[in-house]
């Protein structure tokens, strides 16, 4: 088997890399930049472009049997600037097509648990759980549409599994992430307080377990969540006390005085001419996300498995430690 990826660059896509080279599966990855460092040290065939080139597309999915879309302009304040729906959505269907042109006989499209209706948050999401709606936030909105076009490809010329990941966490998180950047705030005493709730954290490594597993296991057709387990961000920080041998305390902050403080953070946020600290999005995730994600039907039938957070966490600041991230 041979593998295209995009979205390479990212956490999921760094994840997955180190998992192909672990298997020993050889990929080719679409980059805008081919200098990025960490990956020299990779067996990647570096193919320069981006999902808007056709030249480049092709290329990607020369000689390839499975592709995974992982690229995503990735936004918890709307899409100002057309780039989510853009890449998400137009960006998806590019990929779909130079896949069927190419001859790809799988492609797996990284979609989100933010894909589905978050409430009733108490009671059980799966597979089965209704899409978001118009009324949804963008991002939300661009990553069903993405997915619906990956599954509309399904039969026409190769078959299509999607894969719905909750909120990714672990090591490999070369940019940081926005999660990865609060555990690093968090161990530098930067953040004086968290909110008073919580996500479904999966590790990145297990991520790209699954979704490697989906090459070659999995229905055509088929959505599939990759999640772990509920937790509070007091329950996260309290690990991430555990792991780095330094005792972390914050405050945790309900949902109204979060939300009264939106003004103040989107006003500080444009002075600044930077995204704001947080936005309504992020906290209608943390209040609102669903504590009771499945991911059974993974577990069944792509081998899934995930570890508990603590896990996690303590290799998650062994990561950033090693690679000088949690320097003052």
């Amino acid at each position: 088997m041979k593998l295209a990826l995009t979205g390479a660059s990212g956490h999921v896509g760094a994840a997955l890399l180190h998992e192909t080279q672990r298997r020993n599966i050889p990929v080719k990855a679409l980059v805008r930049d081919t200098g990025v460092a960490w990956m020299k040290n990779l067996p990647v065939t570096l193919v320069p472009g981006d999902l808007f080139s056709k030249q480049a597309l092709d290329e990607l999915v020369s000689g390839c049997d499975v592709l995974i879309h992982g690229a995503a302009y990735i936004s918890v304040n709307g899409d100002p600037r057309g780039l989510v729906h853009q890449t998400n959505v137009d960006g998806t269907r590019a990929v779909v097509e130079a896949a069927i042109r190419g001859g790809v006989k799988r492609f797996i499209y990284i979609s989100s648990i933010h894909a589905f209706k978050q409430e009733p948050s108490g009671e059980l999401l799966d597979e089965t759980r209704a899409p978001v709606d118009d009324s949804a936030f963008a991002y939300d909105r661009s990553k069903y549409a993405g997915q619906q076009i990956a599954l509309e490809a399904n039969n026409h010329g190769m078959e299509t599994i999607v894969v719905n990941p909750t909120s990714i966490i672990g090591p490999y998180d070369f940019k940081p992430s926005l999660l990865g950047q609060v555990i690093i705030d968090l161990y530098r005493g930067k953040l004086p307080f968290v909110f008073d709730g919580g996500f479904n954290f999966c590790d990145c490594r297990d991520i790209a377990g699954g979704i490697l597993n989906a090459c070659t296991r999995g229905r055509p057709g088929e959505l599939y969540l990759l999640g772990g387990k509920w937790y509070s961000l007091k329950q996260l920080v309290g690990y991430l006390s555990a792991a780095s041998g330094k005792k972390i305390r914050v405050a945790a902050l309900p949902e109204w005085v979060a939300k009264a403080g939106l003004p103040f953070v989107e006003l500080w946020g444009k002075i600044r001419r930077q995204e704001p600290q947080y936005t309504i999005e992020a906290i209608e995730a943390l209040f609102r996300g669903n504590r009771c994600i499945s991911s059974e039907k993974a577990m069944r039938e792509l081998n899934y498995q995930h570890r508990p957070l603590e896990e996690t966490i303590r290799d998650t600041v062994e990561w950033f430690a090693n690679k000088g991230y949690l320097v003052r």
